[in-house]
C-alpha cells in the first residue's frame, strides 16, 4: 500500500537488499539522476546515510527528520519516493503496531550499465530526457575500459573451477546444514522487474513471417521481445509497421539489430506534431452494444479512444493547443501500459479528462495516479466504465454544491436605545443659555471643587 501523504509523524527504518553492497555512486550520479531529478535524488542518499548495522523495528525514527534532511515538504518528498520505488531503487513496507505507523524502506542497488541498457522502460526514459548526444558519452564511458574487439580474434584460455579447486563430491551431492540454513535465513533475491505483467497482444507470428528472408539475426528478435512489445504498446504500432521499424535499425555490417538505434527510429518516427485542426473524438461510434448512459458525443470520444494509442492520443490533444509531450508524459503512459490494470481506451479517456476536460497544460504523475488509484477502487478498467465514472462524479460533484447551505449575506440589525438629547430638534440644541442656566453650571462646578 503506497501512502497517500508523508506523514512527519510516522516512525521508519532503512535496511538494504543483500546486493546493495555492490552500490556504486558513479552509476547512480550517471544513469539515475538525470531521470530522478534533484528532489529524488537527494532522498535516496538521506535515506543511504540512515543505513544501519543489523537493523529492527525498534529502531524507527519519526519522518519529520527526512523532511529537515532533504530540506522539502512532504509532498515533493513523497513524490520523490514513488520515483524511487518506480525505477526499482527503494521497495517499501509498511505496518501499524502499539507505537503507530512505520515504514521500512529497503535501498537496491542500481543496475549495472549494461542492464540498465538492457531494461527497456530505463534506457528510453534516460535516452528521452538527456538526447542523443549525452546518452552516447554516458554508454562510451561506461565502457572505457572495455578492449575494442572489432579487430581481434582472441580465444578464452582461462581456466575454469574444477581445473583450479578440488570439493569434496559428498559436500557437492549433499550440501552441508550450516549452507541450507544460511540460505533459508536470507533467500536470494532477484532485482524488481519494471515490466513485470506486461501483456502481449501483439501477433509476433506475423512479425516473424514478415522478416523471415530479411537480412536479421533471428535469435536478436526473441532477445529483443520486450522492448519491441513496449513500443508496440506505447505508439499502437502493427506488425508490417514494425517491420519497417526494425529493417531500419539492423546493422548492415552484422545484421544486428540495433536496440538503441530502434529505440531512437521509433522515437522519431511517433513524435507527431498534430495542428490545431485535428480533432478527438470524431470517429463515427458503432451502433451495437451502446450503454444507455452515453451521449452520442460519449459515444464518439469512446470509439476515438478505442482507435489511438496511449502515446498518439494525447499528441492529438496536445495538437490541438499547440503543444507536445514531454518526456514525463511518455513516462507516466509508459507506466500505466506496464501496469496492465487499465485498457487502452480508459488510459486513453483518462487523458482525455486531465487535458481536454480539465484545462490542464500536460500530465502529471500525482493527478493521474489517484484517479487511476479511484477507477480501479470502483472497479473501472475499461473506456466505457471510465466515463460512465466521471459522469457520476460530475453529477455527485453539482449536487453537493447545491446541498450545500449558502451564507446569510444580510447581517443582523441590532437596534439600541437613542440617548435623549439626540431626539430634541437642531434649533432647540444651538439655543444660548439663559443668565440663570449659567449661574447654576457656576455653581455645580464650584461645589465639585469643593469635595
Amino acid at each position: 500500500m503506497t501512502a497517500a501523504v508523508f506523514d512527519p509523524q510516522a516512525g521508519y527504518v532503512v535496511t538494504a537488499s543483500t546486493a546493495f553492497i555492490s552500490f556504486n555512486d558513479q552509476t547512480f550520479a550517471t544513469f539515475y539522476q538525470p531521470i530522478l531529478g534533484p528532489v529524488a535524488f537527494s532522498f535516496f542518499y538521506a535515506l543511504k546515510a540512515r543505513l544501519l548495522p543489523n537493523p529492527t523495528i525498534a529502531n524507527r525514527t519519526l519522518q519529520s527528520d527526512l523532511l529537515a534532511q532533504v530540506n522539502a515538504g512532504g509532498q515533493q518528498v513523497l513524490e520523490a519516493l514513488h520515483r524511487l520505488e518506480a525505477v526499482g531503487l527503494v521497495q517499501t513496507y509498511f505496518q501499524h503496531d502499539e507505537i503507530g505507523d512505520v515504514y521500512v524502506y529497503e535501498l537496491q542497488p542500481p543496475l549495472t550499465p549494461e542492464k540498465f541498457l538492457a531494461d527497456n522502460l530505463l534506457s528510453i526514459l534516460l535516452l528521452e530526457e538527456v538526447g542523443e548526444d549525452a546518452f552516447d558519452r554516458l554508454i562510451k564511458q561506461s565502457r572505457q575500459y572495455k578492449l575494442a574487439s572489432s579487430n581481434t580474434s582472441l580465444t578464452n584460455v582461462s581456466h575454469n573451477f574444477f581445473e583450479e579447486f578440488h570439493i569434496n563430491s559428498q559436500s557437492i551431492t549433499e550440501t552441508p546444514q550450516v549452507i541450507l540454513t544460511a540460505r533459508k535465513q536470507s533467500p536470494v533475491e532477484k532485482q524488481p522487474q519494471l515490466t513485470a505483467g506486461m501483456s502481449d497482444d501483439f501477433d509476433w507470428s506475423t512479425l516473424i513471417h514478415l522478416l523471415a528472408n530479411q537480412p536479421i539475426v533471428s535469435a536478436d528478435l526473441e532477445n529483443n521481445r520486450d522492448l519491441i512489445l513496449l513500443e508496440h504498446q506505447l505508439y499502437g504500432i502493427d506488425a508490417p509497421t514494425m517491420k519497417t521499424l526494425i529493417l531500419r535499425s539492423i546493422d548492415l555490417h552484422t545484421n544486428h539489430f540495433n536496440p538503441k538505434k530502434f529505440k531512437q527510429i521509433v522515437a522519431s518516427a511517433y513524435n507527431i506534431v498534430y495542428s490545431s485542426t485535428t480533432k478527438v473524438a470524431e470517429k463515427e461510434a458503432p451502433e451495437t452494444n451502446k450503454n444507455s448512459e452515453l451521449t452520442s458525443k460519449d459515444q464518439e470520444l469512446l470509439a476515438t479512444a478505442k482507435d489511438y494509442s496511449p502515446v498518439e492520443f494525447l499528441q492529438v490533444l496536445k495538437g490541438q493547443t499547440g503543444g507536445y509531450v514531454t518526456s514525463g508524459e511518455r513516462h507516466i503512459l509508459t507506466g500505466l501500459v506496464a501496469q496492465e490494470k487499465l485498457t487502452q481506451d480508459a488510459i486513453n479517456i483518462l487523458t482525455w479528462y486531465v487535458i481536454s476536460d480539465r484545462g490542464n497544460s500536460t500530465l502529471t504523475a500525482n493527478f493521474v495516479d489517484a484517479i487511476a488509484n479511484n477507477w480501479l477502487q470502483h472497479g473501472v478498467i475499461n473506456g466505457e466504465q471510465a466515463i460512465v465514472q466521471l459522469k457520476t462524479f460530475n453529477k455527485q460533484s453539482q449536487e453537493k454544491k447545491t446541498k450545500t447551505p449558502k451564507k446569510n449575506k444580510w447581517r443582523k440589525t441590532i437596534k439600541e436605545p437613542m440617548p435623549e438629547w439626540s431626539k430634541k430638534d437642531t434649533s432647540e440644541l444651538m439655543k444660548k443659555a439663559s443668565s440663570q442656566e449659567i449661574a447654576k453650571l457656576r455653581e455645580r462646578i464650584a461645589n465639585r471643587k469643593k469635595k
